[in-house]
């Protein structure tokens, strides 16, 4: 029984190690496309700020920088969309606990009562886990989308 409790413990945190390396990794990607973007950046203004600035020199990375913020503005909308549903979501599971809890309340006997304590604190700690792995499904598919962002950003300023 013991061993299957550890091997259990090292399988969760053999996984949470796993995310936390994932997410390392994307942090650590999205920090050195950042730095590689703001470096690009600089070297276009100071390059367009030194010359005589004509219409094309302008247009182009207007172009560039409008397809880059059509293609962003879909990803933050699904990000909010997915963000209010877990807002309505978790409203539906506190209205539906709270209902449970009033019948608790009202359940007669000590034993019954007792028994379904129990379950709606099991289904509460259960929605409470939901919640958390929606929530950081919701920050790593963000950190993604701006992952994409950012090195489409950095080949539109290379080509």
């Amino acid at each position: 029984m013991k061993q299957r409790t550890e091997s259990k413990g090292t399988e969760r945190q053999k996984d949470m190690s796993d995310m936390a390396d994932e997410a390392m990794k994307n942090y650590d990607q999205v920090v050195k496309t950042t730095l590689r973007v703001q470096e690009e950046a600089s070297r276009y203004w100071t390059s367009l700020l030194s010359r005589s600035a004509s219409a094309q020199d302008w247009q182009r990375p207007v172009s560039a920088f409008t397809a880059i913020a059509n293609g962003v503005l879909p990803q933050a909308q699904k990000r909010m969309q997915e963000v209010l549903e877990l807002a309505e979501n978790n409203t539906k599971a506190s209205v539906e606990l709270m209902k449970k809890a009033v019948e608790v309340m009202q359940t007669p006997g000590m034993a019954e009562r007792q028994a379904r304590w129990m379950d709606l604190w099991a289904t509460s700690l259960g929605a409470a886990r939901s919640n958390a792995e929606a929530v950081m499904q919701i920050g790593s598919r963000a950190v993604n989308s701006w992952v994409n962002f950012v090195q489409k950003s950095s080949d539109v300023k290379s080509a």
